[in-house]
C-alpha cells in the first residue's frame, strides 16, 4: 500500500489516502464532496500493515551498498 497526498481545488483541503498503487486516484473530496481533487507530488510513503518496525540499524547503514558490499 502506498500513501498519497491530495488537494481539493474546490475547498482547499489537503488529505492523505492510503491505497494500492494499482488503485485509481481519489476523485471526490472527503470534506466538500467536489470532484476537484488532484494528486500532489510528494516524496512518497509506504504503509506496512501487520508487521513491526525493524530493530537496529538498516543493513546499508555502514555504507556498504556504494562499494558493492551490501547484501540487499
Amino acid at each position: 500500500m502506498a500513501l498519497y497526498d491530495y488537494k481539493c481545488d474546490g475547498c482547499g483541503v489537503r488529505f492523505e489516502q492510503n491505497h494500492p498503487m494499482s488503485a485509481p486516484p481519489v476523485r471526490i473530496c472527503p470534506e466538500c464532496g467536489a470532484e476537484k481533487v488532484r494528486k500532489i507530488l510528494t516524496t512518497g510513503g509506504v504503509s506496512i500493515s501487520g508487521g513491526s518496525a525493524p530493530s537496529g540499524p538498516p543493513p546499508c547503514a555502514t555504507g556498504g551498498c556504494a562499494g558493492g558490499m551490501c547484501g540487499m
